[in-house]
């Protein structure tokens, strides 16, 4: 285990566009997926109306064609009806077939060549005549227009009672070229739409004529549509400016593209959103790695400004970090250190066993605490004696991961003290010579007195 690795070089801040690059690609993905939808919505919007075009033909041309039965009816029963022979049960049957509601036809009316009503199938009489057929036939515009041009004319619409609408159609009869009389066949509006307006047509739509001037003169439902797709075609025939609506009722939610779009949404919240505290733990982690690199390299060079050697080691012995201090001590680079098992290259083969044991007595734990004083050998060769204090090494859970040993070269030290301890045992060697001068210099002080009275009594 490195306690201490070669700190790694700081990273480059990123650019500017480096955290705008996943919002734009969220927005990016969720103005496609919007897109998309609108897409989808609009071609959901554009089959809608095809269809609706579709159907609006179709009931166009199923009226059509159902004018044109009508026509045929009245063309072949104004044949029989013109002749000057009593109504036989054929016709009347005839009749009452072409009077079916399914075919819009409430009433027919047969004229002679003068224009006068020769019969009526409902009957009628003339408090009942609202409209074109009350009156002169000759007078009235359809009526002439047919007989002119030899084909079915249409009148304008006319309102009746219980807000009714009606128009007629008058068929001309011909025999040969001689012109016989008209029938006239007399719809209810109101009926027409009511009845050739299949239910399933009604589901889907709303179907509504209005006159040449906009208003509504018929419908087939009195439900307001909530839609706003519609479609208007002329009504023709009968024509005379009526217009033909049909306005789509509002569709069925489609659940599932508001909850795809919601969906996406949500998606798109919570991706800025993790991407925002993304940010801001990488900011905290860049923080927390710019804090942890400037205090690696304060503590890099109080440990590089030490003249204590410092070695660490794991609990086998193998050495893991040693500082610059203790290479320079010993003469080996960090490289050649780390990683090595006793016994150590720094080593004096003369104190193996000594240096042995002290490394057996610090890996079991009883090293004393003021250190043991060790020889050992710097790759030059030359010897020197060193101070080492171990302690146990602790990590940050509180486990003993190996041992932290502080190395002193203390043979200067020695040397001094040799060297005091010499030029002391010179000072005391020489103060005892001094005393013994001062001894014999008080000795000879004492014994010239009485030598000298000695002498000078025997000389007197």
């Amino acid at each position: 285990m490195i306690l201490d690795p070669l700190p790694l070089p700081a990273p480059s801040p990123p650019p500017s566009w480096y955290w705008s690059l996943p919002y734009a690609a969220v927005a990016l993905f969720v103005a496609t997926m919007a897109a998309l939808l609108w897409l989808t919505h609009r071609q959901d919007a554009e089959e809608q109306r095809a269809t609706l075009i579709n159907d609006v033909l179709w009931m166009e041309q199923n009226l059509g064609f159902q004018f044109e039965r009508n026509n045929s009816h009245l063309t072949q029963l104004g044949t029989e009806l013109l002749k000057n022979t009593p109504i036989t049960p054929t016709t009347e049957a005839r009749l009452r077939q072409a009077l079916d509601p399914e075919s819009g036809l409430i009433r027919i009316l047969w004229l002679n060549g003068n224009g006068d009503v020769k019969g009526a199938q409902p009957p009628y009489t003339d408090s009942h005549l609202v409209g074109e057929t009350g009156g002169t036939f000759p007078s009235s515009s359809a009526y002439r227009l047919s007989r002119s041009m030899g084909r079915p004319v249409y009148s304008d619409a006319y309102a009746v009672i219980e807000n009714q609408t009606q128009f007629e159609v008058h068929v001309p009869i011909f025999e040969g070229a001689r012109y016989l009389g008209s029938v006239v066949g007399v719809y209810s509006l109101n009926n027409m739409i009511s009845r050739q307006v299949p239910w399933w047509f009604s589901e889907r739509y709303r179907v509504s004529v209005d006159s040449s001037l906009g208003v509504e003169i018929a419908a087939k439902s009195r439900v307001s549509p909530l839609s706003g797709l519609s479609y208007e075609i002329p009504f023709d025939p009968p024509g005379h400016g009526l217009t033909l609506n049909v306005t789509a009722y509002k569709s069925e939610v489609r659940w599932i593209p508001l909850l795809l779009m919601g969906s996406l949404g949500v998606l798109a919240g919570a991706i800025v959103w993790s991407l925002w505290q993304l940010r801001r733990h990488m900011q905290r982690r860049q923080a927390a790695e710019q804090a942890l690199r400037a205090e690696h390299a304060f503590r890099k060079a109080m440990e590089d400004s030490l003249n204590t050697g410092m070695r660490a080691r794991d609990l086998k012995g193998r050495i893991t970090y040693v500082n610059p201090a203790f290479c320079r001590m010993v003469g080996w680079s960090a490289e050649e250190l780390v990683g090595l098992l006793p016994p150590m290259p720094y080593w004096a083969p003369e104190a193996l066993e000594r240096t042995l044991a002290v490394h057996e007595m610090v890996l079991g734990g009883h090293a004393p605490p003021q250190g043991i004083e060790i020889r050992l050998m710097r790759k030059s060769g030359e010897r020197f004696d060193a101070l080492l204090i171990e302690a146990p090494l602790i990590d940050s859970e509180g486990r003993h991961i190996g041992w932290m040993g502080s190395m002193v070269d203390v043979t200067e030290q020695k040397n001094a003290q040799e060297l005091a301890r010499q030029q002391q045992e010179r000072l005391q060697a020489t103060a005892r010579l001094v005393t013994m001068g001062e001894m014999a210099s008080t000795l000879a002080h004492e014994l010239n007195q009485p030598l000298a009275a000695i002498s000078s009594y025997n000389t007197g």
